[in-house]
């Protein structure tokens, strides 16, 4: 695998790895379609990237030490994208974790980001993505950072200030990377989907203010998407 990649190849598909998550969907939704089976799926799904992406950077000198630290938030203004079993644990999370108060203001949040993203198209966004820092984003940090989206875990950078440039300049995308975390992130999330497709369960890729309204919109969103019904609207 090489150590740098480009822009226009974040995203390659490691069918071995897709194929193993699509087997561990069908595992656990097959053991029993109880309240916990997804979450358990997402949990797992998550798990198994960090645990790939610490061994592949303890097992590979990287040229250059990754950037990253707690209060750095520049990526935290990118819009980020979940398949369903993620949008329930998160949903779930915020439910068992939040105060009402902190709930009522993460979803003024969304509701705002929704209203301001309203018939704008992805390029249009980035230009803009000062305006649209991530609703769990909370005192520069994440609220849910125990159970933050796969796409989360991809996102790094070799140097902060090119993250603050990008941002300040309304551009998207890391001149310079390490592919392996897009390349396990990216392979997991398309097992997750094509797993839940097989399982009859609503897949695809979601919008991450739209799911969490999703989320709280519905009567009882886990068991709904255990029925196969449609709990998000994209």
């Amino acid at each position: 695998m090489e150590l740098f990649g480009k822009q226009q190849h974040l995203y390659f598909l490691n069918h071995d790895l897709a194929d193993r998550v699509k087997a561990l969907v069908a595992e656990t939704l097959n053991g029993g379609r109880t309240a916990e089976a997804p979450l358990q799926l997402a949990s797992r799904a998550a798990a198994l990237a960090d645990d790939l992406i610490s061994r592949f950077e303890s097992e590979n000198r990287l040229p250059h030490p990754i950037a990253c630290r707690a209060g750095c938030g520049f990526c935290c203004f990118n819009q980020v994208e979940v398949t369903p079993p993620e949008a329930l644990l998160l949903g779930h999370y915020v439910a068992r974790n939040f105060s009402q108060a902190e709930r009522d203001a993460l979803m003024a949040g969304v509701s705002r980001a929704l209203d301001l993203k309203a018939g704008k198209s992805k390029r249009k966004m980035a230009r803009l993505r000062q305006q649209f820092p991530c609703p769990l984003l909370q005192r520069g940090k994440c609220s849910v950072y125990e159970v933050r989206p796969l796409v989360c875990r991809a996102m790094h950078a070799l140097a902060t200030e090119s993250c603050e440039q990008e941002l300040l300049r309304g551009q998207l995308g890391p001149g310079e990377y390490y592919p392996h975390r897009y390349e396990y992130i990216w392979s997991i999330s398309s097992g997750l989907q094509t797993g839940c497709w097989e399982s009859r369960c609503q897949t695809g890729v979601l919008d991450l203010d739209s799911a969490l309204r999703d989320f709280f919109a519905a009567a009882s969103p886990v068991e709904q998407w255990l029925r196969g019904e449609r709990v998000f609207r994209r």
